[in-house]
């Protein structure tokens, strides 16, 4: 199972950034991995980053986008995939600063779970990062 932490990262910096995911990785990381004594300064950085997400809207869109998916389940903030079939699992939890989602596949139609525009994903354990748009367009 993977951890991916997605940002909707602000329209500007999304422009800036958008050919250079690393240093926007670069920046994520370094809160991600910032001191406890320095929380306050690390969710200012992260504001100024990332914008807030509307967690009722996002929970209503999933909802939307999956409610006819048999292997969908929604409890709370907490949405649910568990396909027997093709051996997938995945978590999405909906934060104010970001959305959680834990998962053994992470397949091109994650447009289907997510809408796509100025979301920024890391996967700080593997190093990995990525603009969600981009791997839809693959």
């Amino acid at each position: 199972m993977r951890t991916f932490y997605i940002f909707k990262i602000n329209q500007e910096l999304s422009i800036l950034l958008k050919e250079k995911p690393y240093t926007l990785y670069k920046t994520l990381e370094s809160i991600y991995l910032m001191d406890k004594e320095n929380i306050n300064m690390g969710k200012e950085l992260l504001e100024s980053v990332s914008e807030k997400i509307d967690t009722y809207a996002y929970n209503k869109l999933l909802y939307e986008k999956n409610k006819d998916n048999d292997f969908y389940m929604k409890i709370g903030n907490n949405h649910r995939i568990f396909n027997k079939y093709r051996i997938e699992e995945t978590n999405i939890v909906v934060k104010n600063t970001h959305i959680l989602m834990t998962t053994n596949v992470l397949a091109k139609n994650i447009s289907t779970f997510l809408p796509t525009n100025d979301l920024f994903v890391c996967d700080f354990q593997n190093r990995d990062y990525f603009w969600i748009s981009k791997l839809v367009s693959c």
